[in-house]
C-alpha cells in the first residue's frame, strides 16, 4: 500500500475507468487487504502481471540467445493483457463508468456524467490498453468541478498495491517521453 504523494509525476491521456463507492473505513487498507478486497478477475490479472513482471529478466536474458522466441512469448503476454483488460472492462455491474483524463502514480482525473462529492470513497479499476496495464485501487475524490459532460473530479489514491503504482509511474513516464519525442520531431520538421 501508498499513502497519496502529491508529488509523484502524472500525465494526460486517455484510458478507461470503473466507480464503485465504498466505506470510508476502506480507504486507508493494507496491502494485503487491497488485494482481498479486489474483485477475483482483477486479483487474477494482478497475479499474471506479478508473475510476468517476475519472468521479464529471465526472458531479456533468453533474448540473447533466441531472441524470436523471447519475442514470440512477449507478445502472446501483450495479447493476454489485452483480452483480459477487455474482458474486466465490461462489467456492467460498476456504479460509475469514467473517462480517464490524466493518471500517475498518486491519482487520477476522470470525467463522469454522474455527480460525485469531494470525500466520496471509491474503489477504481483502471484501464489503461496502451501502456497494457490494469490497476485496482482505492482513492477518494479530492477535487470536483463541473464541465459541459458532468463533472470532472480528481480521485487522490489511498490504498494502491506498490507494483501496480509502480506500473503506473512507468507508464506515465513512457508517455512524457513518447511526448516529447514527438514535439523534438515537429521542432526538426519545422526548422528544415
Amino acid at each position: 500500500m501508498s499513502e497519496t504523494d502529491p508529488g509523484l509525476f502524472s500525465v494526460e491521456s486517455d484510458f478507461e475507468a470503473l466507480l464503485d463507492p465504498i466505506d470510508e473505513a476502506q480507504l486507508w487498507l493494507s496491502e494485503s487487504a487491497l488485494t482481498d478486497a479486489m474483485p477475483k478477475a482483477f486479483a487474477l490479472m494482478a497475479q499474471v502481471t506479478d508473475l510476468e513482471s517476475h519472468c521479464l529478466p529471465l526472458l531479456k536474458g533468453l533474448e540473447k540467445h533466441a531472441k524470436a522466441l523471447a519475442e514470440y512469448l512477449s507478445l502472446q503476454s501483450q495479447k493476454i493483457d489485452l483480452v483480459l483488460q477487455q474482458q474486466l472492462a465490461q462489467d456492467p455491474n460498476a456504479h460509475y463508468r469514467a473517462r480517464g483524463l490524466r493518471f500517475g502514480g498518486s491519482g487520477v482525473t476522470l470525467q463522469v456524467d454522474r455527480p460525485l462529492a469531494v470525500g466520496q470513497a471509491l474503489a477504481l479499476r483502471l484501464f489503461l490498453p496502451h501502456a497494457q496495464v490494469a490497476v485496482f485501487a482505492h482513492g477518494e475524490v479530492s477535487q470536483v468541478s463541473a464541465n459541459d459532460q458532468g463533472q470532472q473530479i480528481e480521485v487522490a489514491f489511498t490504498a494502491i498495491r506498490e507494483s501496480d503504482q509502480d506500473r503506473l509511474v512507468r507508464a506515465s513516464l513512457q508517455i512524457q517521453q513518447r511526448l516529447l519525442r514527438e514535439r523534438a520531431e515537429r521542432r526538426r520538421a519545422g526548422e528544415l
